[in-house]
């Protein structure tokens, strides 16, 4: 009478559990359907992308930065047209410089040194880009023992003549003579030398 007085006890709390759960309580949460409605398909070995609306959106926490360049910065455009080289075009001789030239050549004929001297120094002032003028003012200053003056001048004629080949020939041939006269024999096999590459 016990073993069927536990029976009962347990058949009816099993059905009291049974019945709990077939019922919707307080406590169960309500289940919502968000299947897709696309059967599943076999898998052959080819990934087929799945459309998944969940209704879902994704804001970013900051926007996206834009970079844009400051307003004070220059940009600069590098172009790749090849650069020719520098030339040097010989320009006409100054009138009034070739009118010098001329009366301090006849003043060195005739012995008149200092005034050839003054003569060119004025030609140089009215055309301080004339080679010519150089070389006969260093020649000037060498005929007068004045080496040094004479070499300066000289050499400033060289920097003048860049790109007039035959106007630097004349020009180092000049300064070599002036080291001779000086005295300075290595100086003008130098300056020699230099005269025979143009």
């Amino acid at each position: 009478m016990i073993f069927n007085t536990q029976m009962k006890l347990v058949a009816i709390g099993a059905l009291v559990v049974l019945t709990g759960c077939s019922s919707q309580g307080i406590y169960n949460t309500p289940i919502e359907e968000r299947s897709t409605t696309r059967p599943l398909q076999e898998s052959n070995g080819v990934v087929t992308p799945v459309d998944i609306t969940t209704g879902v959106t994704v804001t970013p926490v900051a926007p996206t930065p834009v970079f844009r360049p400051q307003r004070n910065e220059e940009t600069s455009v590098e172009t790749s047209v090849p650069v020719a080289p520098k030339v040097v075009l010989q320009s006409k001789q100054n009138p009034a410089a070739v009118a010098l030239l001329a009366t301090a050549r006849k003043q060195t004929n005739n012995g008149q040194l200092r005034s050839a001297q003054t003569s060119l120094q004025r030609a140089q002032r009215i055309a301080p880009k004339d080679p010519e003028v150089y070389y006969s003012l260093a020649d000037t200053h060498r005929r007068l023992g004045e080496f040094l003056q004479a070499e300066q001048v000289a050499l400033k004629g060289v920097g003048i003549a860049q790109g007039q080949s035959t106007k630097l020939r004349r020009l180092w041939q000049l300064i070599a003579s002036i080291r001779t006269d000086a005295g300075d024999l290595e100086g003008a096999d130098k300056a020699a030398a230099i005269a025979q590459r143009y």
